[in-house]
Formats: C-alpha cells, sequence, structure tokens
C-alpha cells in the first residue's frame, strides 16, 4: 500500500512515492520554464505544469516498480501564490502569474485605499503586498478586463492540478489564507473585501480542509489507476511544518533555501499589532501558523561562493561540496567571526521590517580579515535574522521550545550548531529532506483513513537524524553581539540612509554609464 506526494515547486515538480511508514519508495523530478515578460513580471505556463507533472508520475511508478492500484491516495503541495485564470473547459486563458511577480504594486495600492491595511491583516492575517494571489487578480480585473470577465476560476498551482485529476474545483485553507480573500476566522471566502475590490467571488474555488478526500481520479491522461482518491494538500511550508513535526505548540520549523521561512504552530489565529509576521492557516486542520519570511539567507552564502570562493569553487572538480568547505572554513573561526557583522539583506528585507530599501552589509572589516570570517558572519547574520522574528514571536505569547530545519541549509551542522546557541534552543534536523512531500504524503495517508490525526500521524513519521543543544557560553557571547546587530539596522534605517542610497540612483547611473 503507498500513496503519492505531488510537489509543484517554483522551479519544477517531483512525484514522491511513500510507503505508510514514510519511507520513500520512488522519486522523480522535472523542471519546467519561467518567463519574464518585463523586469517585474515572472509567468509560467499551467499547460507545462501538468505535462512535466505526467512525467515525473510516470517516472516515479516506473523506478518503483509499482502497481498503480498499490497506490490509495495522491495530495499535492505548491509553490503558493501563484495564480491562474481558466476558462468554463479548463484552458488556460493566459500563463500563470508567479508568486514572484511585482507586477501589482499599483494594485497593491487600490487595495491600501479601498480597503486599508488594518482590515485586510484583521481578516487574512496578510500585509499587503504584490505577492499575494488577491492583486494579482485584481490586476487582471483592471488591466485584462477581456480575460477576467472570460475566467471561470482563478486556480493555485494546488487547485489546478486538484482540478486535472479530478474535474473539481477545490482548494485548501492554507493555500486560500495566501490570497489576501480569505478569512483565517470563518475560513470563508472574505465577502467584505470582495466587495470593496468588487471581486467575483464565484470566480475561487471552494475551500476545504486539508486532508480531505474529494473523489477519485477521473484524467485518463495520468499513470494513476482511476481508484486512486485524491485528497486536498497544502502550500509548501504548511505541507514542510508538517512534514518535519511542528504540530504542536512550542515547535518552530525554519526552512532555508534561497531565502527562509519560519512558521509557529498556533491553535488559534495569533495577530501582530505591528503586522511584521503573518498568520496563515496550517495544513493540519484546525490550527494555524505564524510565519516570517526572510529573503536573502542560503543565497547570501550563494553569493559569497560566487563572488570571493573561488578555491572552494576550483575544489569543486575533486568531487567536494564548495559550500561543505566554506563551512569547514566558517567552523575554524571562533563566535563573532573575529568582529565582522554581516546583515543579509541582499534582496531587501522580509520580515520582521519589510523594507524594500535595505542592502546587505558586511561592518568591521578590516585588512586581517580573510574569506573564512566572512563565511562565518553570514551563517550568524542569518541567525541573527531569524532570532528578531522568533523575537516577534515571543512578544506575541509564543514560547518556541525547538527548532526544527529543513532545506539545504539544513545540511550545514555548523550552521545548526549555530542557530541553537543564538536561538538559545535545541535545533533538530529531520532525516527526511523533502519534508514538503512528507507532509502531503501524511495529508493523502489521512484522506485515505490510513491514519485518523494528521498532527499525530506526522509526529509518529517525522524521525530526527541530528540534534544541537545551545551552548550557554556561546549564547551569551551571541547575546551580546546580537543587541549591537539590532542597533546597527536601527539606526541606518531610523536615519532613513536606506531611502537616501536608494534615492541617489547609483546602480541606474552606472548602467547608463555601461550603456554609453
Amino acid at each position: 500500500m503507498y500513496v503519492a506526494a505531488l510537489d509543484l515547486g517554483t522551479s519544477g515538480c517531483r512525484t514522491m512515492i511513500f510507503d505508510v511508514a514514510g519511507s520513500v519508495v520512488s522519486s522523480h523530478y522535472e523542471e519546467w520554464e519561467s518567463f519574464y515578460p518585463s523586469p517585474v513580471m515572472v509567468e509560467q505556463s499551467a499547460d507545462q505544469w501538468f505535462e512535466k507533472l505526467k512525467i515525473t508520475i510516470k517516472n516515479a511508478i516506473q523506478k518503483g516498480g509499482i502497481d498503480s492500484q498499490e497506490i490509495v491516495s495522491i495530495s499535492i503541495t505548491n509553490q503558493r501564490e501563484t495564480i491562474v485564470p481558466i476558462d468554463e473547459t479548463g484552458k488556460a486563458l493566459h500563463n500563470a502569474i508567479v508568486w514572484q511577480d511585482r507586477r501589482s504594486t499599483q494594485e497593491c495600492e487600490i487595495i491600501k485605499q479601498k480597503v486599508g491595511a488594518d482590515k485586510i491583516y484583521e481578516i487574512t492575517g496578510l500585509t499587503i503586498d504584490p505577492y499575494f494571489s488577491g492583486s494579482k487578480i485584481l490586476w487582471f480585473k483592471l488591466n485584462k478586463p477581456e480575460i477576467y470577465n472570460k475566467t471561470h476560476k482563478f486556480l493555485l498551482v494546488h487547485d489546478y492540478i486538484l482540478y486535472k485529476l479530478t474535474g473539481q474545483f477545490y482548494t485548501d485553507f492554507s493555500n486560500a489564507s495566501r490570497t489576501m480573500l480569505f478569512d483565517i476566522n470563518t475560513l470563508k471566502w472574505s465577502d467584505e473585501i470582495a466587495s470593496l475590490l468588487e471581486i467575483d467571488l464565484d470566480k475561487m474555488p471552494t475551500p476545504a480542509e486539508s486532508g480531505v478526500d474529494i473523489g477519485e481520479v477521473t484524467s485518463k491522461n495520468t499513470d494513476f489507476d482511476k481508484k486512486t482518491l485524491v485528497v486536498t494538500g497544502a502550500g509548501d511550508q504548511q505541507a514542510a511544518a508538517l512534514g518535519v513535526g511542528v504540530v504542536e505548540p512550542g515547535r518552530i520549523k525554519c526552512t532555508t533555501g534561497t531565502g527562509s521561512f519560519i512558521l509557529a504552530f498556533l491553535e488559534e489565529p495569533q495577530y501582530d499589532p505591528q503586522k511584521r509576521v503573518l498568520c496563515s492557516c496550517h495544513a493540519v486542520p484546525g490550527a494555524w501558523v505564524q510565519e516570517a519570511s526572510i529573503f536573502s539567507t542560503g543565497s547570501a552564502l550563494r553569493w559569497a561562493r560566487d563572488i570571493v570562493g573561488y578555491e572552494e569553487r576550483e575544489k569543486t572538480e575533486n568531487g567536494k561540496d564548495p559550500y561543505d568547505l566554506m563551512t569547514e572554513l566558517a567552523g575554524e573561526i571562533p563566535v563573532g567571526a573575529n568582529g565582522l557583522m554581516f546583515i543579509p539583506h541582499l534582496a531587501g528585507a522580509g520580515a520582521p521590517y519589510w523594507n524594500p530599501y535595505a542592502r546587505g552589509i558586511l561592518f568591521g572589516l578590516t585588512l586581517a580579515h580573510t574569506r573564512a570570517e566572512i563565511y562565518r558572519a553570514i551563517l550568524e547574520g542569518v541567525a541573527f535574522e531569524v532570532k528578531k522574528n522568533i523575537n516577534v514571536f515571543n512578544e506575541l505569547n509564543f514560547k518556541p521550545k525547538e527548532l526544527r530545519v529543513t532545506g539545504g541549509g539544513a545540511r550545514s551542522k555548523l550552521w545548526n550548531q549555530i542557530m541553537s546557541d543564538v536561538l538559545g534552543i535545541p535545533t533538530f534536523k529531520p532525516e527526511l529532506e523533502e519534508a514538503t512531500a512528507l507532509g502531503a504524503a501524511v495529508l493523502a495517508a489521512a484522506g485515505a483513513g490510513i491514519f485518523p490525526d494528521v498532527g499525530k500521524a506526522a509526529d509518529n513519521i517525522c524521525k530526527i537524524s541530528e540534534k544541537h543543544y545551545s551552548n550557554q557560553e556561546n549564547n551569551l557571547k551571541y547575546e551580546a553581539i546580537f543587541e549591537f546587530y539590532q542597533t546597527l539596522y536601527d539606526n541606518i534605517n531610523d536615519s532613513n540612509l536606506y531611502r537616501k542610497f536608494f534615492d541617489l540612483k547609483l546602480y541606474e547611473e552606472k548602467k547608463s554609464e555601461d550603456e554609453s
């Protein structure tokens, strides 16, 4: 007996087949394209999502030597906020607008005027930002009215694949709660927001809990058996939180890839009066998550690899991972990176600042510093950003007991130890890195009745492979360094230096100079 997780990320998709003990039986991955009609626009083809997904399904079944009739259920996890309009026949009327797309900046200003930031946060738990799907739908209404009028449903990635498999229009609470149109208290589309923005809620799919069986596969276009159950899934970050066992108060997960996403388990919606962190629905029925997004974390280490890690890159030819070499060097440097400090706002600042003008800072640089100190400073700087957001969680009466880490950043034992030392709580690394797919597999199993309780099932299946405990001496040192780190950012920001630097338009001047 098996379950399948369909994991559709930003760069591609993966089908993973699990047994009911949570072990991976087989997997296959395919990439897809993103299109950039302008510097602020990012689009993808919904048709390509399904075509690539069919390839992964076929190959995963073949690799596992599995009879498709043995797969009892399927669930989906996905890149969030990305939206596609379809007509009554299921045909995409436009490329999907991806979560990274920033074209709806003007629409966000309209939302601020018509609804207001306070009302949006109170109802949806979100800030007003082009990131979220509601602003993208409003963009269609105002800029592509012919498409908006023809649209039968606006579907998120999860919803589109679920439709292709079953012919039904459903979303799940965790995905719906990232649209800026969903009331996270009533668990319904918000009539108030839709009315103020004149958005037709009949164009939205029916919301349901994660882990709900909505019927059997009806599509003839996949290698799944027609009797296989299709179960509502979850957005990637909530699915990852489920997959690493963030199913009870006190547990937090931090997924570090390009950026870092921090989610804490909540038994009821929790709001921040200053709107620094967000609140969304969890993949666990009847639960929510406090969420913070940090934009540049793993990408900051990649920047260092590409810009100053020439020796480490050269050794890649010998089969060595440059990141392993970089963290080995960083491990030889003491706490505080010998007086070097790094603020990793290389793509602006996300939570808790939401400051698009912020930039990266390497502070304290001297002639004595080497690449090793830079590497160490980056690892510590990211940990400080995580601490800032967890401090906000603390202010909101969330008491963290442990941090569960996933993603590429979690492969570094040194980084996991630095996290524990900075935060003063244990850091646990689960055995399976593909936590997002595991979360979807748990939902698939629950929807098929294999597990009666989603949270308990995830807790039992999630196996911890590494545990790092905070070193008290290091923690005390980091507390003093962190205080200065906060002061450094605050002084620059409070003096409006980030905005003044942006207004110098140095990049544009350099660009025009190069072009001339």
